[in-house]
């Protein structure tokens, strides 16, 4: 996998070769699952994400009314929904590359954590009135975000 790093003259091992897990998951009881599954996790969430953020890159007209309850969207919505849109999908496809190379997934899961949790936030304590749509976007970035912590927090 990994070359091993030298440290003072003596060889260490890289961190490829070093998993530290909680107890819990050394007794087999359940905890490796997230472990064992964090790869296909980290594909679909990643894919939903982007795809959200395709949808307000190209489609910012029709994600605004069906997503947000905006029937007319000034020009400047328009260009912030595509900007956001641009964001998002950035953060899908780290996501989705984070599956694929360990060595970056703790900074990019804890990004992607922190603006899964914003959206809720935003979404469940702002001031604008709250759409089916909305509700739908906070539950499902919350349930990736609290994975991706829960992953990170037993690594």
């Amino acid at each position: 996998m990994g070359h091993p790093a030298y440290y003072g003259g003596s060889q260490v091992p890289g961190p490829d070769r070093i998993r530290v897990y909680p107890r819990h998951l050394e007794r087999g009881d359940g905890g490796m699952v997230l472990t064992s599954s964090i790869g296909w996790i980290l594909i679909v969430s990643g894919l939903v994400t982007a795809g959200g953020g395709l949808a307000g890159l190209l489609l910012p007209k029709l994600l605004l009314r069906l997503g947000f309850g905006e029937e007319s969207p000034s020009p400047i919505t328009v260009f912030l929904a595509r900007h956001w849109g641009v964001l998002i999908a950035a953060v899908g496809v780290l996501t989705v590359y984070s599956a694929y190379v360990p060595a970056v997934r703790g900074p990019i899961l804890l990004a992607a954590a922190v603006e899964k949790f914003a959206i809720g936030l935003l979404i469940f304590f702002g001031p604008q009135k709250r759409t089916p749509v909305m509700t739908l976007i906070a539950l499902t970035d919350g349930l990736f975000a609290i994975l991706y912590v829960a992953y990170l927090a037993g690594r």
